[in-house]
């Protein structure tokens, strides 16, 4: 039996890949255990294009991150020795066990199910540069299309795209590095091009669906690839096509002109943009937020840059030949400079792109859409090019004490200015900058130096297995609380489960679901802000059935310790659920007799129509007593605890109820479990 690994940020990660392999191999047997408290395996017997399989699917989930050591070994050591360089990691890994003692990462993914428009566009692409550097291949599942919703009345506003320059960057990454780095298109719930004349040209074979389940296949079976990738591309440059085609021409390259970019041969798309000179590179400044020079400086920009794919984007090109002029008219900006760092901005025999952002929030906190804007540019390009980083928005003083000091640090202790100083041959900034006392700072580096380190991190090598861990955490936490409730209600009591939604820390709150009567009704682009619907998002909604004459919601808050649960939050709980409820599902499918396409939401679903109930779930190790836990207005506790003998393994789960409903619910719940056969849980 082969032996495979997907790590993700949560469960719902790991089980999303899952479902696409288990989807692909349609298997003639299946069934599913806990290997480990937080390790879900699942056991595979299939035939695939004339191979017998028998495959272990081991599913781990939670990364170690920060300062937070959860696994005794690293997943992501392999892909930072291999030149992964930023902190920005992948939501899903799948390795494959070796001689049972080794791992070896076999490709890398990221979901998104959120609006792509604007900044937010360029938000993963650090994680899509730093993985595709190391030889991962890497693939960006994109659920299309995303509407964006008025707070209040959660009405479709009008759909957005991405530009269509961050797809692209995708493509021509993957040529550039020689390794698969691709952006990958699902259907939406809400895609519906009878409702959308914008999407009505859409070729719903772009869709990479099919693609993607036989390219995970056939790379867990080390077999060749290369066709699924050729199509995934190919699929990938439609979609860039279909999206130019929304933008107005004037100031971004037309569905032509990007196909003429991806069929140059000797050249690319930086020389493209020099040679056509098709409009200016312009960065708007908002008034609030001009500093210093930083007007002065778009203007000069204005009059020396050429527009790099599109003038909506904050960067563009200043060409080889009026770099000398740039620097002189900077010079005169910046009279203190170092006259050595403004030759060299002059001197040099290549484009040069510059960036100009803000950078910053007003507290001085990094921006982690702006991290991905320098790795965009750099996938996008991937040509001999210098880089020049223009910050004018606030910065902490001891962010700049380091800059001036210590910059490798600085980039070692935050993402933003790793992403700067890694890509950026000179970085300038003019900001305010936030102390005691506030004053402001101009400063130009040349950062070459630092580029070339990071440039060199990895360079040559490829990635190597490493020693396979234990599927056993070190440290137990929310991740794993998640984990046991998820798969207690979705695993073991599926007959009477049916979970709406499950956000565990990393989730994208992308949707929640009911089911009404024959029907499937969702939510979508879920308020991240909770108080906009008066409430508290859940971490779990399961819908039971057969305990009252209503479908049950059991709303769930999960913790590591019970005294981070926030007051009130039980009520909190069901008013989120009863104020979505006010609003029309984004979409809703039929399920029973069978199931269909999803369609848009045409009606209500009454709150009426269930009973709803809010619980807590957290570890014993930090439970306080449950009448203390009580005052949050919870109705049932779960309080958990991780069992791991030498004939045990699972969860052990006190079920706490307050009120007759919730004893109820108890009594249910224990009488469902026991008539399962399962011996994992050990539930009182």
């Amino acid at each position: 039996m082969n032996t495979f690994r997907i790590h993700g940020d949560n469960i719902v990660e790991c089980e999303r890949i899952a479902n696409i392999i288990v989807e692909e191999l349609k298997p003639k047997r299946i069934y599913s255990e806990l290997i480990s408290p937080s390790v879900v395996a699942l056991i595979i017997e299939a035939e695939y294009l004339g191979n017998g399989i028998q495959w272990r699917l081991e599913l781990l989930p939670g990364f170690n991150k920060n300062t937070k050591k959860r696994w005794s070994g690293n997943i992501f050591d392999a892909l930072n020795e291999a030149g992964s360089i930023f902190d920005e990691t992948p939501d899903a890994i799948i390795s494959v066990i070796e001689n049972n003692t080794d791992e070896r990462i076999l490709l890398a993914s990221e979901f998104c199910s959120a609006l792509q428009a604007g900044d937010q566009a360029w938000q993963r692409s650090a994680r899509a540069f730093s993985t595709g550097r190391t030889g991962c291949p890497y693939i960006y599942i994109v659920d299309f299309v995303k509407y964006e919703l008025n707070n209040k009345t959660r009405k479709r506003k009008n759909l957005r795209f991405p530009n269509a320059a961050v797809p692209y960057s995708y493509i021509n990454y993957s040529k550039v590095t020689g390794n698969f780095v691709a952006q990958l298109y699902t259907k939406s719930e809400e895609f519906d091009r009878s409702k959308d004349s914008v999407i009505k040209e859409f070729d719903e074979d772009d869709f990479g669906g099919r693609e993607l389940g036989a390219y995970i296949v056939k790379k867990l079976l080390g077999s060749d690839t290369r066709s699924e990738e050729k199509a995934i591309l190919d699929k990938n440059m439609n979609v860039v096509r279909f999206i130019a085609g929304n933008f107005n021409e004037n100031i971004n390259y037309t569905a032509e002109e990007w196909q003429e970019i991806h069929d140059l041969v000797g050249e690319d798309i930086v020389d493209f943009a020099v040679d056509r000179k098709r409009f200016i590179f312009h960065k708007t400044i908002a008034a609030k937020s001009r500093h210093g020079h930083s007007e002065e400086v778009v203007k000069l920009v204005d009059e020396l840059s050429v527009g790099f794919a599109s003038r909506d984007l904050p960067f563009g090109i200043i060409p080889a030949e009026k770099r000398a002029g740039f620097a002189e008219r900077l010079s005169e900006l910046y009279p203190r400079a170092d006259k050595a760092v403004i030759n060299s901005i002059g001197n040099g025999g290549k484009h040069l792109i510059i960036a100009l952002f803000k950078g910053f929030k007003p507290r001085g906190d990094d921006n982690r859409p702006d991290r991905g804007l320098l790795p965009l540019a750099a996938m996008l390009s991937g040509s001999d090019v210098d880089v020049m980083t223009y910050i004018y928005g606030p910065m902490i003083e001891a962010n700049l004490r380091a800059l001036d000091t210590q910059p490798l640090i600085l980039a070692d202790s935050n993402g933003f200015w790793r992403s700067v100083l890694a890509l950026s041959n000179f970085v300038a900034i003019d900001v305010p900058v936030l102390a005691r006392e506030k004053y402001d700072a101009e400063r130009i580096y040349d950062n070459s130096g630092i580029k070339d380190h990071f440039a060199n991190i990895g360079a040559g090598k490829a990635i190597e297995a490493k020693p396979c861990f234990p599927a056993v955490p070190v440290n137990y936490g929310e991740d794993d609380v998640d984990t046991g409730i998820h798969y207690l209600f979705t695993h073991v009591l599926k007959k009477i489960c049916f979970e709406g939604m499950c956000n565990p820390p990393g989730g994208d709150w992308s949707g929640f679901s009911v089911i009404d009567g024959n029907y499937e009704n969702r939510w979508l682009s879920l308020p991240r802000v909770s108080n906009i619907v008066s409430g508290k998002r859940p971490d779990h909604i399961l819908e039971l059935f057969g305990v009252f004459d209503k479908p049950l919601l059991l709303s769930v808050e999960s913790k590591e310790r019970s005294s981070d649960l926030e007051p009130d939050v039980g009520t909190k709980l069901i008013t989120y659920i009863k104020r979505l409820t006010d609003y029309v599902p984004s979409a809703k499918r039929l399920i029973f007799p069978e199931r269909t396409e999803w369609r848009w939401g045409d009606k209500k679903v009454p709150f009426s129509d269930f009973e709803t109930v809010s619980a807590a779930a957290y570890l014993k190790k930090y439970a306080q007593p449950a009448s203390e836990v009580f005052t949050k207005n919870c109705e049932l506790l779960f309080v958990m605890d991780p069992v791991m003998t030498g004939t045990k393994t699972g969860w052990e789960i006190e079920i706490i109820p307050s009120t007759k409903r919730s004893t109820v619910i108890k009594e249910f719940i224990l009488r469902e479990y026991k008539a399962t056969g399962n011996g994992q849980f050990f539930l009182k």
